[in-house]
């Protein structure tokens, strides 16, 4: 039996390094800018402030936001450990060609966005083993959105729609397999 995934569920809002870079360079630029207009007298306020605060709340910031970003890649560390010892058992069983002992591992790894490269090939080889082809040729086919100049794989993925009789998308994956 094949354990089926959750649905994807909600992530919450992330926002991404480079935007925060950016948000951290027009605050420095602005405060330049404000500084320089209350050095020319326009704005009544010391220059020296205006900049000093805009460097500090830019750095504030960047600092912040790196402090997230480690905290959130340590905390997944023991996950990939736990996830490589899984990976290490599926593959004993796959070398042993016990299928069905290492199908279940390979799925589970993959996760429900199919984003695990290996386990996703190698639960595309398990169903090969298995002669369940439209699996094969799902998981052949996320795999390669991961890893698209992979010929094993498009000759997997040619196998799979010939097995189907699919000749015509077989022969394009088997042309693409060929001119790698």
């Amino acid at each position: 039996m094949i354990p089926t995934m959750p649905e994807d569920e909600a992530a919450p809002p992330r926002i991404r390094p480079k935007y925060i870079g950016l948000a951290a360079v027009a605050i420095v630029v602005g405060g330049i800018i404000a500084a320089w207009l209350a050095g020319q007298g326009i704005i009544p306020i010391n220059p020296g402030l205006i900049l000093g605060t805009s460097i500090l709340l830019a750095t504030l910031i960047v600092c912040c936001s790196s402090s997230l970003m480690i905290t959130s890649f340590a905390s997944k560390m023991p996950e990939y450990g736990e996830m490589e010892i899984r990976y290490r058992e599926a593959m004993g069983f796959y070398e042993d060609g016990e299928w069905d002992k290492a199908l279940p591992i390979f799925i589970e790894l993959a996760g429900p966005r199919l984003d695990h490269k290996r386990a996703v090939f190698y639960a595309a080889k398990c169903f090969e083993a298995k002669d369940d082809w439209n699996n094969t040729k799902k998981y052949a086919r996320a795999y390669l959105e991961l890893k698209p100049k992979d010929k094993e794989a498009w000759e997997l993925l040619s196998s799979a729609h010939k097995r189907l009789f699919e000749y015509e998308e077989a022969e394009e994956a088997q042309e693409r397999a060929e001119s790698l």
